[in-house]
This record gives C-alpha cells, sequence and structure tokens, in this order.
C-alpha cells in the first residue's frame, strides 16, 4: 500500500465497504428504535448511555429554574453525542464520525419521539419517587406550546434523520476518496 493512501485509509477497501454496511444497517434500526422494546445490543447499549447522561443532566443543572432542569434532559443527550462527533472530527478519526453521527442521530431520534409523547404520555417514564413528571409536558405547557408537542418532536426526528443520512454520505465519500486516491496512484 502507497503511503498517500494508507495514510487516508490504512486497512483494505473491503473492510470499509463492510463497514459503511454495517452503518446503514445501524442507520435503518435507529430509525425504527424503540428502547422498550429493543433487542438490539448495539443500539441498547448506546441508548443506555444518551439515557444515563439524560438523567445526570437533569442533576448537574438542578440549581436552574424548573423548565430549563426538565429540558436539560434531552438537551444533554443529544449535546453528548453532538461532543463526541466533533472529538472524531477533531481527531479526524472520520469513521468513526460516521458512528458518531448516526449516535446524534439516536439521540435527536429518541428526544424527538419523547416530545412528540408530551400531551399523550404514552411512554413509560423512569425516575425517583412515585410519580414521575414528564419533561416534555411540562416544558411544552409552561411554553404554551403543548399542542404543538406532534410538531416540535418530529421535526427533532427529522433533524436525527438528515444528520443521519448525512453520516452515510460521509461515510460513502470517504470510500470514495479512497478509491480514486488508490486508482490515481496505480496510473
Amino acid at each position: 500500500m502507497n503511503n498517500s493512501s494508507s495514510k487516508l485509509m490504512p486497512l483494505p477497501l473491503w473492510l470499509y465497504l463492510v463497514g459503511l454496511i454495517f452503518f446503514i444497517y445501524l442507520f435503518v434500526a435507529i430509525w425504527g428504535f424503540s428502547a422498550e422494546n429493543s433487542s438490539n445490543l448495539i443500539l441498547s447499549g448506546m441508548y443506555l448511555v444518551n439515557f444515563g447522561v439524560h438523567e445526570v443532566s437533569h442533576i448537574i443543572l438542578f440549581f436552574l429554574p424548573a423548565i430549563y432542569v426538565a429540558a436539560a434532559g434531552s438537551v444533554g443527550e443529544v449535546g453528548f453525542t453532538v461532543l463526541v462527533l466533533a472529538a472524531a472530527l477533531k481527531t479526524k478519526s472520520y469513521f468513526a464520525a460516521v458512528f458518531a453521527g448516526l449516535w446524534v442521530m439516536l439521540g435527536l431520534m429518541s428526544a424527538g419521539r419523547y416530545m412528540a409523547d408530551a400531551r399523550t404520555q404514552i411512554l413509560p417514564l423512569i425516575g425517583p419517587g412515585e410519580t414521575v413528571q414528564h419533561d416534555w409536558h411540562y416544558v411544552f405547557s409552561q411554553l404554551g406550546w403543548l399542542n404543538a408537542d406532534i410538531t416540535i418532536g418530529g421535526s427533532v426526528q427529522a433533524v436525527g434523520i438528515v444528520v443521519g443520512v448525512l453520516s452515510l454520505l460521509f461515510g460513502a465519500y470517504l470510500i470514495a476518496l479512497k478509491l480514486y486516491k488508490s486508482t490515481a496512484v496505480k496510473n
């Protein structure tokens, strides 16, 4: 393998193609993911980390007004995955960035689903005590946006899908770039 090509991607092309296929699978699985019905070990693990960050975000910001504390869970959940994505890009770990982008998608899909549930409150909630307050029901009620819960939640989920698609396109671009560079070196 030549130096310029190996600096970009030191592994064989077929391995990157397998990775991209895995990322496509992950994208489809995230799109239909439901924490309460999941048997997917990878997504359940990613979601468990997100859930932990969600709950810790409430605790860390306990001193703020209640509306901020309620929103902090979902904001922290998405913010954490964005930080993972930024770290992967900063360190030029580009395929890790594709994975992190899909993790951002999971965070946005989860937060959007939670937001869209604000009126119906069907999702099972976990928290201290016997009565658990639905974060987004509280936030949207305080802001007078409760009737827009499905629109807001759907919009957040749509952003998640866009992030996921862009992540997959970035992965495909990296593979195309590897092909181009390896072909250019041979000629």
